[in-house]
């Protein structure tokens, strides 16, 4: 009954109620018949019924409103309205299933072109190279001799006999040249038609990427803060900020030494990764550090009375072993811009850096005894000039290290 009386008649159209809302963003009107809001617009998104509104309890999603930008999210929250009795866990599921089926899909069909243009060149290879071929079964049957013996055994006779058997101990006097020289030619053949050299490198890079794949938080950034040092005056000129995307930048704001540490005492049975962006952008010799310093350190000595990466390549670097590639560091350039990661297990006195995110050069510590038991270590940096800057981009604890470095 309270509904009935609520409706009126529209004054220009009689025969209609005036029980519709046009919400245009220049254009409202919040009681009028149904033809007239066909009149005034034509997106009729822009049109509800009251009786839409009077009906609506705290699970009725609307289709288009309230006003939004994006209206697939409408559908969006239908979806998630109707799939609300289903599990946390399931809707996740559903996610993950449907992210590694289009990978699937989009990898596969990436193979197949590529597996099908390779096999089209091959083929045509084969009719081009037909002479190589032959260059290669004409050496097979020169060292085989098989056609001198098939015309002693077409004539066979007391000295064909004797022939042949010569024929075959030559073959056993001869078995190591015959076996390299059908070998180069084996390997000739092979390397002129096709090399998977560098497939198989970048298939290895494909499988590197997708097992850095991760649905999960794996980055504890967010919960870690860094501290300046008491260790001299100049560290309280040292600028800390927390960037939009979470990460720490560290930066000094006169030109003199500045430490800072982070807010945690590293446990030494945990594997830390630390992900570190190193920039100068001047024309000063570079002079960053990163590394561990003591807990009994920290806030009276620089850190390089702990252990360290320098980003100067000077002898009195002590992560400098170079176990791949080349050195890390770029030696005394006027301008770095470079991310590197840093890999520590105090249990193992195990200090590791390599440039990000290629890995391909990996240095480690020297001297292993530099990292001392029952000590307590922190995670620190050091910089000089104003116009260079640490960036501190991940941090996390890990199981186990990857192969990567």
């Amino acid at each position: 009954m309270d509904q009935e009386k609520k409706q009126t008649k529209c004054n220009i159209h009689p025969k209609f109620n005036d029980g519709i809302l046009l919400f245009e963003e220049n254009n409202i009107h919040t009681k009028i018949c149904l033809v007239c809001a066909k009149t005034l617009t034509k997106n009729f998104n822009k049109i509800i019924e009251h009786d839409e509104f009077l009906h609506a309890d705290q699970n009725y999603i609307f289709s288009s409103f309230p006003p939004l930008e994006d209206e697939d999210i409408y559908k969006t929250i239908k979806k998630l309205q109707i799939k609300k009795g289903s599990s946390i866990q399931e809707l996740f599921i559903e996610k993950i299933n449907n992210y590694f089926l289009s990978l699937k899909k989009e990898i596969n069909e990436k193979i197949d072109i590529l597996h099908n243009q390779v096999k089209q060149k091959i083929i045509q290879m084969e009719h081009l190279n037909e002479s190589q071929s032959e260059n290669f079964l004409d050496i097979y049957n020169e060292i085989s001799s098989k056609f001198d013996i098939q015309r002693l055994y077409n004539q066979y006779s007391q000295d064909s006999e004797q022939r042949l058997k010569e024929i075959i101990q030559e073959k056993y006097q001869n078995i190591k040249i015959n076996t390299q020289k059908l070998k180069e030619t084996i390997q000739q053949y092979q390397t002129e038609k096709i090399c998977l050299k560098k497939p198989k490198e970048i298939q290895q890079k494909i499988l590197d990427l997708l097992g850095q794949i991760d649905f999960f938080k794996n980055n504890d950034i967010e919960d870690i803060e860094f501290e300046k040092s008491k260790s001299y005056e100049s560290s309280q000129s040292i600028q800390i900020q927390r960037l939009q995307n979470k990460q720490i930048q560290i930066n000094q704001s006169i030109d003199n030494y500045g430490v800072s540490y982070a807010n945690f005492i590293l446990n030494p049975n945990k594997k830390y990764i630390f992900r570190i962006k190193l920039q100068t952008n001047s024309q000063a010799d570079s002079f960053l550090k990163v590394g561990i310093i003591k807990e009994n350190d920290k806030d009276n000595k620089q850190l390089c009375d702990g252990v360290y990466y320098m980003e100067r390549g000077d002898n009195y670097m002590k992560i400098k072993r170079i176990v791949k590639g080349n050195n890390v560091f770029e030696g005394r350039q006027t301008n770095i811009d470079k991310e590197i990661e840093m890999r520590i297990h105090l249990a193992q006195k195990m200090i590791k850096v390599a440039n990000y995110p290629n890995y391909e050069n990996i240095a480690e510590l020297e001297d292993k005894q530099l990292i001392s038991e029952n000590i307590q270590y922190r995670f620190a940096v050091e910089l000089y000039y104003i116009a260079h800057r640490i960036i501190i981009t991940h941090i996390s604890t890990v199981s186990e290290f990857d192969q990567k470095m």
